[in-house]
């Protein structure tokens, strides 16, 4: 009995012990629960912590296309210039520029007076005063660089024997400048200088048969063209040595910016430096190919609108002309070769001719380069690049595309049909009114058209019940060369990269009306119902035929306007202005006649620092003020984005008069986002010496146009040329 109590004792000494446990446990748990109330209550609560702010001081050096904008009030833009910019999203730096010449602030970031400096060349030196990242910005490329018009410029590698070429001293240029004169054994007498400026003085003065500099360095209007590349560096956002913390940032940022945006600087260098000196001069091999070939035959494919047509005498049109005068006046060969145009009917034929050497180029040629290998023909640059569209009745949704219509004797289309919809019946017609009624009345379930053809012939009134939707893939077109021809190809390329971005999109606007003119079934339709009310009515059907002519002939004027003028400033337009020339390209002019060259002085600024409409008020300005003060004595043009050419009549003691008068208006001016413009203004006076032709007076302009630019920016205290 007492064996069993204490037995059951034990039980409930066992099962207290448990329950006593359980309770401390319990209590445990609750403080911690208790604390973690507490814990995470406040953590949500917690405000947001800023980030730290460093302040950093930049060297600025005035570099066109690089680095411009030398005081803190004024507009900064350039490759280096945005990349810091970028830089600093990441790195929260606040910058405080440091403005002075390339040496001056290359001393101060040795010293530690100045924490970055843009645009900085590696070499073992710098390597022990700097600190330099793990990422370049980019590369340079160096060239020995020749006047355009000297006998160097002809001869090749061969003729640089012994002759002299200049160089800054104490730079990664003079190091590859003496290493590639040694491989070479070129014997090169090597001037040496301490800056830009004494050296491009000599050169000019021809004291130095050639110099060396970078390929973005060298603006469009010196005269130069590159002669021989010495070897290429990367450079870098280098940091002063004693600031460990901000290459750390830097690294940082650059990682992130590269791996978000791997293309980032080659977007940078295709914005500021694509239409630099390296790609717009003719090279001696080039200028050697058109002194042999004087006369060049150019195919294209007739009836395609609006790249390409021929009007009703006969005579070439369309963005084809348009192109072409442009590319052969950017090159200044216009009086060294002569042209003739070969329509062909179909793209096909065309490829042939050109693969057999019937002619020496064809336009416009489909960027398919598998086609170009099989035909045996090189292809340019890209032209024009264009949507492409799909176009149908009714629903989307419920479209089944089986078979699609293809006009015939256009190879370019068929290949984007095959390409894109290879199981595709293809169902061919002559002319693209049949197949769109052919898609309105369901004989094909679709067609293809680009964009420009899209919008012309959508828009009459008969095709308005078609849909359109946007397809993925782009059409890109350009000019063909004969296999083997490298040295047309480049000059075509070299053309083509001197054309104006939106060239080939704004000159198609003058040829829409022609593609799908007003048919008196599409003036029917879209006065169904003035008709219908007239209808049985002869003075009701005689006046809509009047009404119906007189629309026509308002359409033709509308159109005909709209092909010559500037659509933002009224100004007559690029296409006005090449059919000008072209009109009397070999006539002289008569005395009396004056050409003005304008330009714009740091539009691109204000477009990327204020924005486009603050842009586009300073180009309305400044022709608003060609207006007033010069259409009372000729024709004012906008050639350009920031470009525009007065030809005028007025004796010569009367134009400076009316260059003052223009001049006042300019420095009068005030807009709303733009508080002045700056207009640099050349012109040539057919009196001012021999009869010249027009193109020669056109030249003479420019050049005078080029150096008020340079005494603009001399008189800023900018220098125009990389350090």
């Amino acid at each position: 009995m007492i064996h069993q109590l204490h037995e059951k004792g034990g039980i409930v000494d066992n099962i207290f012990l448990r329950i006593f446990a359980s309770l401390i446990l319990l209590l445990a748990l609750g403080g911690r629960i208790g604390n973690l109330a507490q814990v995470y209550p406040k953590a949500a609560a917690s405000e947001y912590v800023a980030p730290i702010i460093k302040n950093v001081r930049v060297g600025y050096v005035e570099v066109p296309c690089f680095m411009q904008g030398m005081r803190d009030d004024a507009v900064k833009s350039g490759l280096a210039y945005d990349y810091l910019q970028r830089v600093s999203y990441y790195t929260n730096w606040r910058y405080v520029y440091v403005y002075g010449d390339w040496a001056t602030i290359l001393d101060k970031l040795y010293k530690g007076e100045v924490d970055v400096m843009a645009g900085v060349s590696k070499t073992p030196e710098r390597a022990g005063k700097m600190l330099f990242p793990d990422y370049a910005m980019g590369t340079e490329n160096y060239y020995i660089y020749v006047h355009t018009d000297h006998p160097l410029a002809m001869k090749g590698l061969a003729g640089l024997h012994g002759h002299t070429v200049s160089v800054n001293q104490n730079t990664i240029m003079s190091d590859l400048l003496q290493r590639w004169n040694q491989a070479g054994n070129y014997q090169l007498n090597i001037l040496t200088y301490s800056g830009n400026d004494s050296r491009y003085r000599d050169f000019k003065a021809n004291l130095a048969d050639a110099t060396v500099d970078t390929d973005n360095a060298v603006q469009e209007d010196t005269n130069m063209v590159p002669f021989a590349w010495i070897g290429q560096s990367d450079y870098y956002l280098a940091v002063t040595k004693n600031r460990p913390d901000l290459v750390n940032d830097l690294n940082t940022a650059l990682n992130k910016i590269i791996t978000t945006n791997p293309r980032f600087v080659d977007k940078l260098a295709n914005t500021y430096f694509s239409k630099l000196a390296v790609v717009a001069n003719l090279s001696g091999d080039e200028m050697d190919w058109i002194n042999h070939n004087p006369m060049i035959t150019i195919g294209y494919v007739d009836d395609y609108l609006p790249l390409s047509d021929r009007d009703d005498k006969g005579q070439v049109e369309g963005i084809f002309k348009d192109i072409f005068q442009e590319i052969v006046q950017k090159l200044n060969i216009q009086d060294k070769l002569r042209f003739s145009f070969v329509p062909f009917d179909s793209y096909d034929e065309m490829l042939r001719a050109l693969a057999d050497g019937s002619i020496y180029a064809a336009f416009p040629v489909n960027s398919d380069v598998q086609q170009a290998e099989k035909l045996g023909i090189f292809l340019s640059s890209d032209v024009i690049t264009s949507p492409m569209y799909l176009i149908y009745t009714g629903d989307y949704a419920n479209l089944n595309l089986r078979r699609i219509g293809v006009k015939r004797e256009n190879s370019i289309g068929d290949i984007y049909v095959r390409t894109h919809y290879p199981h595709m019946e293809m169902i061919y017609y002559d002319d693209i009114h049949d197949m769109l009624d052919a898609v309105k009345r369901g004989a094909v379930d679709g067609c293809i058209l680009n964009q420009f053809r899209r919008e012309a012939y959508l828009a009459r009134a008969g095709y308005r019940d078609l849909q359109s939707i946007a397809l993925t893939d782009y059409i890109s077109l350009g000019f063909a060369v004969r296999k083997g021809n490298s040295e047309l190809l480049s000059i075509l390329n070299r053309g083509i990269t001197r054309l104006p971005s939106d060239f080939g999109l704004t000159s198609t606007y003058a040829y829409t009306g022609m593609m799908a003119p007003m048919t008196f079934r599409d003036y029917l339709l879209e006065n169904l119902l003035t008709v219908m009310l007239a209808i049985g009515i002869i003075i009701a059907i005689l006046s809509s035929l009047v009404a119906y002519i007189f629309l026509i002939h308002r359409n033709k004027r509308e159109m005909q306007y709209i092909a010559q003028h500037d659509g933002l400033t009224g100004l007559l337009n690029r296409h006005c202005y090449n059919d000008f020339l072209n009109a009397r390209q070999q006539d002289y002019p008569q005395d009396n006649l004056v050409v003005i060259s304008m330009d714009l002085n740091g539009l691109k600024g204000v477009n990327d620092t204020m924005g486009h409409e603050a842009g586009d008020e300073l180009i309305m300005g400044a022709a608003g003020c060609m207006k007033e003060a010069l259409s009372a004595y000729g024709s004012v043009y906008r050639t350009g984005g920031d470009e525009f050419v007065a030809i005028i009549e007025t004796p010569q003691q009367g134009l400076p008069k009316i260059i003052q008068s223009l001049k006042e208006r300019f420095d009068n001016w005030h807009g709303k986002w733009n508080k002045s413009m700056s207009v640099s203004l050349g012109t040539a006076h057919n009196s001012d010496s021999s009869r010249k032709k027009l193109h020669e007076l056109l030249a003479l302009a420019d050049q005078e146009m080029y150096k008020d630019k340079a005494a603009y920016y001399s008189r800023l205290g900018i220098d125009r040329r990389r350090h």
